[in-house]
């Protein structure tokens, strides 16, 4: 507006090139690295800090393409290692912050354009396990953003982001939960409290991550490892993840609706990557690290005390039958499948696995009961 009246509504064109210009000129700045205590990184600091409270204004001038263009570069021209006790870094991380609560990244059409650096700096910070606080924080708006419409539809953009964040983040957020849940819980009672609510925000990302992923997606997924040591070590992360979302102690007592809402998104997990484990680790291939994590997983699964509907009021079990359906028999089922595949291999697994399955059988569900028994056939034949 100052320069409107300067030049009496003239040289709008000039005005807009010269904010391109002075755009360039600070990301040549923040390029610079610096110090945490030099004057520079100092003034880095304060300019990341107030960034974000300029996109509305630029948003007057520019589309919303354009700001989105300009705050990725921006936010790109930092430099992307920094000594992890720079201050500069942790206000880098809260400008992203800012930047993802902001309208600019609620706009998809500026979303889409500012997603790749955020998932950068986020995968970075998350690889280093540092400022967890803060890229939980971040990971959970995010993914607030995306949802399926109510007919299960996902809308194609919505689509194109689940893919981009289950490529950057989806393995180093099951590695961060992994690394979280085996550290020693702190001593003090706030810290201890932080402790947990960092990991369950982690955990609820997860989830919603999983529950927003697609057929497409599952196949992209499994399609870029590599190679088998990659997607072995993927399998055997979420395996025991998994285990983890199971225990007892992961959600209160009375989180019923919780529990059933985790287990459902582990059971349609693990039926898309039962697939992956037939088809890279059998036969010449087989691995008994991941086919026994697999059963471990399918066991304890089942043997879940809220996956027990027979507990439950005759209301509520019909409730969770018409949501979920009976989890335990499509586990129980898969189980079935999966050894049948195994072949000459089920050795590799007796005696080991007949107390399992036994205690699987011991489960007063007929359907399950029937689906298990032949297993005990089959192992005394293979015997």
């Amino acid at each position: 507006r100052l320069f409107s009246l300067a030049t009496g509504g003239q040289n709008e064109e000039e005005f807009r090139v010269c904010i391109h210009e002075l755009f360039m000129s600070i990301r040549f700045f923040l390029s610079q690295e610096n110090k945490g205590t030099s004057p520079v990184a100092q003034t880095q600091a304060v300019f990341l800090r107030m960034f974000p409270t300029t996109y509305n204004e630029l948003l007057k001038i520019f589309t919303v393409r354009e700001v989105a263009g300009f705050v990725r570069e921006t936010l790109a021209s930092l430099p992307s290692v920094v000594q992890a006790d720079s201050p500069l870094d942790a206000v880098k991380l809260q400008c992203i912050a800012k930047t993802v609560e902001s309208q600019l990244y609620v706009n998809p059409e500026s979303r889409c354009i500012l997603l790749p650096v955020v998932l950068q700096v986020l995968q970075i910070h998350l690889q280093e396990q540092r400022d967890l606080v803060m890229c939980a924080r971040i990971l959970t708006s995010m993914l607030s953003l995306i949802r399926k419409e109510e007919n299960g539809t996902v809308d194609p953009t919505v689509s194109e982001e689940v893919e981009l964040i289950v490529e950057s983040l989806l393995g180093v957020l099951l590695r961060t939960i992994l690394e979280i849940s085996n550290r020693p819980q702190p001593a003090g009672p706030t810290m201890r409290l932080q402790f947990q609510d960092v990991t369950g925000e982690f955990v609820a990302c997860l989830l919603v991550l999983l529950r927003q992923m697609s057929d497409k997606h599952y196949q992209k997924l499994l399609q870029a490892f590599s190679n088998k040591d990659d997607l072995r070590d993927f399998l055997l992360h979420i395996f025991t993840v998994f285990r983890i979302l199971i225990r007892p102690e992961m959600f209160p007592k009375d989180w019923t609706v919780m529990r059933l809402v985790t287990n459902n998104v582990i059971i349609t997990t693990v039926l898309y990557l039962s697939d992956a484990l037939r088809k890279n680790f059998l036969n010449d291939r087989f691995d008994y690290k991941v086919w026994d994590s697999y059963f471990y997983l399918s066991v304890i699964f089942i043997n879940q005390p809220c996956l027990q509907l027979e507990s439950f009021s005759p209301s509520k079990r019909k409730k969770i039958l018409e949501k979920y359906g009976d989890m335990r028999v499509m586990m129980g089922c898969e189980i079935f499948s999966m050894w049948q595949n195994l072949g000459e291999h089920k050795l590799n697994f007796i005696p080991a696995m007949i107390g399992p399955f036994l205690e699987v059988t011991l489960v007063p569900q007929p359907d399950l009961r029937n689906v298990m028994i032949p297993i005990f056939h089959d192992m005394m034949d293979w015997e």
